[in-house]
């Protein structure tokens, strides 16, 4: 479709004159960065109506030299967005250019300027390099103008690259980090490598970026899940298993099973989690299998099936991962298998067995910042101290306390949710509501009426 008969920006201005559609802009783009040997391949349409639109006002350097290339007129005055004053006329009235952030992540002041002649002499020179740029004279033009996209489609190497080493990155960040704080860079990439997916890549890239891109929506959806967003966390883990399917990659597929059992089993859904963690355990690349057969076993225990989570447990101890952390959740190795084993032996009642093993995993956290993990095992242990046959509800509420400062500042909306549900079995019991460390609690929990379905598991 063509730009808005009202463009907000002067890039839209040249694109109504010259009665460009948003597609005809790509190619006159990709057209003139060939030209000029810029280090950019092109640009989507997604990318461009941003850029009309104003949302972004400075773009990478490689953007600015081809559009002032094809243009003749500062990128950031192409791209400000127009707000007149008085009546409309472009050339006659003052204009403000908004603080709007760029592609290179900075801000642009905002400034007000007049539009005098030399104004009027960028909008002239512009206007002559738009119809000497890009006007499609023959079908044969426009021919060669898709020829040179489809050739310059493919990412350019060290783009991908990077994107690459990103997804590895966060294998090691992603356990250390505040989730808060990991959301817009992982944002961010992600729309990067979707929106190169939107451009004219075929063969081996195409399957390179179908995966990278996977991967960033696999863990946007975690952050979700570990934050208690489990639409936006849905929403993303069925996106990368898009991805997983067209990459045909086990890895994500099978991360992305272990979290969707994940997001059922918190919403009370245990049949559901089973069946889930049940259809991803064939073929499951060796990284996953430890991980969907411990999502099995707690989910079986929690549907009465003893003697099924016990044998999934076995098979979780039989898979255990001993290499390095792969892109996907985090490994399963003999840390993960004694904290699944201690929270499966809570959901079978079995605190007796299980508090001895949450207490060795706290143990062995100790230490590495694994913020997530130590507030599960501490919640863990707080559900076997109310498992034993003789109940420890103080301790519990101690467990409890450990789980929530392990969880200050890092964005643990589940953490808070999954705690204030043990809370709540601590005070429908009359003495150990009384106790002063399960009191404690109260200003650091969500009332009854703000709980999830999660926070009864």
């Amino acid at each position: 479709m063509p730009p808005s008969p009202e463009p907000r920006t002067l890039l839209g201005h040249f694109l109504v004159q010259r009665r460009w559609t948003v597609l005809q802009f790509c190619g006159a783009y990709a057209t003139a960065a060939t030209t000029i040997g810029a280090a950019t391949k092109g640009i989507t349409e997604r990318h461009a109506k941003r850029w009309l639109s104003g949302e972004v006002t400075k773009p990478y350097p490689a953007a600015r030299q081809v559009l002032e290339y094809m243009f003749g007129t500062n990128a950031e005055t192409l791209l400000a967005v127009i707000t007149p004053q008085g009546d409309h006329s472009l050339t006659s009235n003052p204009v403000a250019f908004a603080t709007r952030p760029g592609d290179d992540e900075h801000a642009l002041p905002a400034v007000r300027e007049g539009v005098g002649s030399s104004r009027r002499r960028d909008l002239l020179h512009a206007g002559m390099l738009l119809t000497a740029a890009g006007t499609v004279r023959s079908p044969a033009e426009r021919a060669a103008q898709i020829s040179h996209a489809i050739a310059a489609a493919n990412p350019d190497p060290l783009t991908l690259a990077e994107l690459q080493h990103g997804v590895h990155r966060l294998t090691t960040l992603y356990p250390i980090t505040p989730h808060g704080a990991l959301v817009e860079p992982v944002e961010r990439a992600w729309d990067d490598a979707e929106a190169l997916l939107e451009t004219r890549v075929s063969g081996s890239s195409r399957r390179d970026l179908e995966l990278v891109a996977g991967q960033y929506a696999y863990y946007r959806g975690q952050l979700a899940f570990d934050m208690g967003d489990d639409h936006t966390a849905l929403t993303f883990f069925v996106l990368a298993a898009q991805h997983a399917e067209a990459a045909t990659d086990s890895l994500l597929a099978g991360s992305v099973a272990v979290m969707r059992s994940s997001l059922a089993f918190f919403a009370g859904d245990f049949t559901r989690a089973a069946t889930i963690a049940h259809h991803g355990q064939p073929g499951a690349h060796p990284y996953i299998a430890p991980k969907i057969a411990g999502c099995l076993a707690r989910a079986l225990a929690q549907s009465g099936n003893a003697d099924g989570a016990l044998a999934a447990l076995h098979t979780m101890q039989d898979t255990v991962w001993d290499g390095t952390a792969l892109p996907g959740p985090s490994k399963g190795d003999a840390g993960f298998c004694e904290r699944f084993t201690a929270v499966t032996y809570t959901y079978l009642h079995r605190g007796e067995e299980a508090e001895p093993l949450a207490r060795s995993a706290l143990t062995h956290l100790d230490g590495t910042g694994h913020h997530l993990q130590i507030a599960g095992a501490h919640l863990a242990l707080a559900r076997a101290l109310l498992h034993r046959q003789t109940p420890d509800p103080e301790q519990a509420a101690t467990a409890i306390h450990a789980a929530l400062t392990a969880a200050d500042g890092n964005d643990h909306g589940a953490t808070t949710n999954r705690a204030a549900g043990i809370h709540r079995r601590l005070t429908a019991h009359r003495q150990w509501a009384q106790l002063p460390a399960v009191r404690d609690l109260n200003d650091r929990l969500p009332n009854r009426r703000a709980l999830t379905p999660s926070a009864g598991v």
